[in-house]
């Protein structure tokens, strides 16, 4: 018995093969990729010489306001935008800025076409732990990652169309053989004078409390103890100033020992403030 296939099922099926072989050919190399991210940055920031962005955790949380002030600066034929001096953001926001994301993506031993809450994205992954270790190192006096942490592997999900990151995850090992792994999502994108910021980063790690002892506990309460007895003794104004700034802080360190939760679990930082060419 002959089996018969209708003309709309092979057409389908050719057309099926033909677009899927297109996402294969059309997928850009690592290069390619960082070189067109590179570009669109240089052109996002044509219009600005310096700006100044001042991030905050969006319900009080252990890291304070900050705000870092970023200059437009030549390397290696492209514009970008570099932070004028080490401050609590970086990392957040500064590689989305300068030619550090280019340079991740270079590292990349995969990349591939994928959706990602409904937008095309690429997603980026690198394992060359050489790459991943030398982010950031432009900024020797920012420490954000402690020497015995080595950053192992990096997921990337990339705007296909705008070429801005929406999401970095990382893993990290420490000496001690304790896994840590951070998850930075950008989520509120909005322009000035043609740069997207993302106003809304939401922090995750997990695996930070395991590295603690009970006599490091021990340790951090007795510290805790001598911060209140130091504002104790302050005359009634200047203790008042210093808890304005410090208690919200205080409290969640009081929470983390109690084994609420580190604080870095679940923390959500917004952009507050943009000023270009101030």
């Amino acid at each position: 018995m002959k089996t018969s296939i209708s003309l709309p099922v092979i057409l389908f099926s050719f057309l099926f093969l033909i677009l899927s072989t297109f996402q294969v050919l059309a997928q850009p190399s690592p290069q390619q990729l960082a070189d067109r991210i590179s570009a669109k940055n240089s052109e996002r920031i044509a219009g600005i010489d310096n700006i100044v962005i001042t991030v905050s955790p969006e319900n009080g949380g252990f890291f304070p306001e900050t705000t870092t002030a970023y200059e437009k600066v030549r390397r290696d034929g492209r514009d970008i935008l570099v932070a004028e001096e080490a401050d609590m953001d970086i990392g957040m926001l500064s590689g989305a800025f300068d030619d550090q994301m280019p340079r991740l993506v270079r590292a990349a031993h995969t990349i591939s076409s994928e959706m990602y809450n409904g937008r095309a994205v690429y997603r980026v992954e690198v394992d060359d732990t050489d790459a991943l270790n030398e982010l950031g190192g432009d900024y020797d006096d920012f420490d954000y990652y402690e020497d015995e942490e080595v950053v192992v592997s990096a997921v990337i999900w990339i705007d296909q169309r705008e070429l801005y990151p929406l999401r970095i995850d990382m893993e990290q090992l420490t000496d001690e053989g304790f896994e840590i792994s951070v998850s930075l999502t950008m989520d509120d994108y909005r322009e000035y004078s043609g740069l997207a910021i993302p106003h809304r980063i939401s922090m995750k790690i997990d695996g930070f409390e395991d590295q603690f002892t009970e006599e490091d506990i021990a340790e951090a309460r007795g510290y805790l103890r001598e911060l209140e007895e130091q504002l104790a003794s302050m005359p009634a104004d200047q203790r008042e100033m210093v808890e304005n700034q410090l208690r919200p802080q205080m409290e969640m360190f009081e929470a983390m020992l109690e084994g609420e939760g580190f604080g870095l679990g679940d923390m959500v930082l917004v952009v507050t403030d943009v000023q270009v060419n101030r």
